[in-house]
């Protein structure tokens, strides 16, 4: 009798979680994704016991209405994803994940685009752009998808960043549908010397 009772509970509790489970409905996100900064961390490693990188790891929260975030290797070398343009210019759209580089030198009190150094090698913003892939299960099926996203860059010391600068990145994604997102700024951290 004890055991009849627990099955037709547990039944119960079964056919209530479907019944509320069915109720649930997706979030609304819009179609355009919108991003959060989560976190920055920082880890200095030595290559070859000579070379001092600093590996730097971005989190940013996303949400997306449709789940069309990321490309995969045959989208990423076709239109409208292509690397140039047909003119041979290069084409903004190949990049999904746009990795901005900011610096406050000692003494100063802003922080400033980084794209030059101090010894004036000129930096091309797109040499930190980065892609990332599918991040839905079926990219067939347009659904909600939210989650973290976590980019990893290397830095040499003195390549691109010295001894002293304060650092902080500006992180924008973009869409298959080519919608880009809001751009948010990490957190900073000063690049300790050698």
């Amino acid at each position: 009798m004890t055991m009849f009772r627990t099955l037709r509970a547990g039944l119960l509790i079964g056919v209530g979680s479907l019944a509320i489970g069915s109720c649930i409905s997706p979030p609304d996100f819009p179609d355009t994704p919108s991003i959060e900064f989560k976190d920055l961390s920082v880890q200095r490693h030595i290559v070859n016991g000579v070379t001092a990188v600093d590996s730097v790891v971005v989190t940013i929260g996303f949400k997306d209405g449709d789940g069309d975030l990321g490309l995969n290797e045959e989208e990423y070398n076709n239109p409208p994803y292509q690397r140039l343009n047909t003119d041979g210019s290069l084409n903004l759209n190949h990049w999904n994940y746009y990795f901005n580089l900011f610096v406050k030198a000692p003494g100063e009190t802003e922080f400033k685009p980084y794209r030059v150094t101090p010894e004036l090698l000129e930096l091309r913003p797109e040499d930190y752009y980065g892609q990332y892939p599918h991040l839905e299960p079926n990219s067939e099926k347009k659904a909600p998808l939210q989650g973290n996203l976590r980019l990893r860059q290397g830095f040499a010391l003195g390549s691109p960043f010295y001894p002293g600068q304060e650092v902080r990145f500006e992180i924008t994604i973009k869409d298959r549908a080519l919608n880009t997102s809001n751009t948010v700024t990490t957190s900073s951290f000063v690049v300790a010397p050698r």
